[in-house]
Formats: structure tokens, sequence, C-alpha cells
């Protein structure tokens, strides 16, 4: 029974270790923010928020073309998809010349149909992912990229649903 505990419990650590890490850079830089379409399916309607806008978009995209009438002004001409074909899914987006201003949580959702510009980011579509973002101004900046921890470090994130399942396997111990 411990040896059956103890595989599960590297399990679970196997997959909080592989958690997010936040996309660091210093001003000036052309970073990435990456996001993967959830299906195989023609992207149609892509939008790019950060958490604290209210109104408008980091990046907006509908009908086959990038829309900047919706989009927040302190993105104008530095948003751009990564891969303008979006293939395999691929709908990251490259944020030139980032700015100290530019620090916050950047969301990705892809949309299956829109009507209207301002409705509730929930009802809108899939959440595909979430990406923290921060600008130091600091030269002692280390860019690295979502998922992928700095050489020599790893990434462990555990929330307090791992921690009770950690205790209670313990427990059992």
């Amino acid at each position: 029974m411990a040896a059956q505990c103890m595989g599960l419990l590297l399990l679970i650590i196997g997959f909080v270790a592989a958690g997010d890490l936040p996309v660091k850079a210093k001003p000036g830089d052309n970073i990435t923010l990456q996001c993967n379409s959830p299906t195989d399916a023609a992207v149609t309607n892509l939008l790019w928020t950060r958490t604290d806008l209210n109104d408008d978009f980091v990046f907006f995209y509908r009908h086959k073309r990038a829309n900047e009438n919706y989009q927040d002004p302190r993105f104008h001409g530095r948003v751009e998809l990564k891969d303008p074909e979006m293939k395999s899914g691929n709908v990251s987006i490259v944020l030139k010349n980032v700015r100290v201003g530019d620090t916050g949580t950047y969301q990705c959702q892809v949309i299956p149909s829109m009507n209207r510009r301002k409705r509730n980011l929930g009802e809108l579509g899939t959440l595909v992912n979430s990406v923290q973002l921060i600008v130091f101004e600091d030269s002692g900046y280390v860019q690295q990229r979502v998922g992928q921890p700095q050489s020599g470090q790893a990434a462990l994130r555990a929330g307090p649903g791992f921690v009770s399942l950690l205790l209670v396997l313990l427990g059992f111990l």
C-alpha cells in the first residue's frame, strides 16, 4: 500500500512540477505569449486580453484578419500573430518593444462565433491559456518561455488541493 501511495505521489508531483512559469523580459524586448487552439478547426475568432484591462483587447482577430479598432491603444502596432496562418492551432502572439507597463496576466481565448464586441468574457468562448508577463527595468533579467524553468532551477507549484491530497496520502503511510 505504501509503495502505491508513493507512486501516486510521485506522479502528482511530476504534473505539478511541469507548471507554467512567468515570461520575463526587459524593456524593448520582443516576447512571445504562447497559446494553442484546443481543436484543429480553423480559428475564426481569437481574443487576447489582459486581466486588468476592462473594455479593449490586446489582440482581436475576426474574419481572417487582426482588427485594431477593438484593441487597447497601448498595443497598437506592437502585437502580431507569431504564425499568421495559425498552423497546427498556434495562436501565439508576439508583443514587440515591451514596456514595464505591459506587466500583467494575459489570456488567450478561441471563440466559436461573436456577434457583439462587449460581452462577459466568460460567455465568449474557451479560455485556452493564461500567461503572466513580467517586464523588469533591471539589467539582470532572465527571459523564460512558459513551462521551461531556467537552467539549474525546478518549477514547483502546489495549490491548496494538492497540499490537501498530499496530507491525506501521507496520513496513509
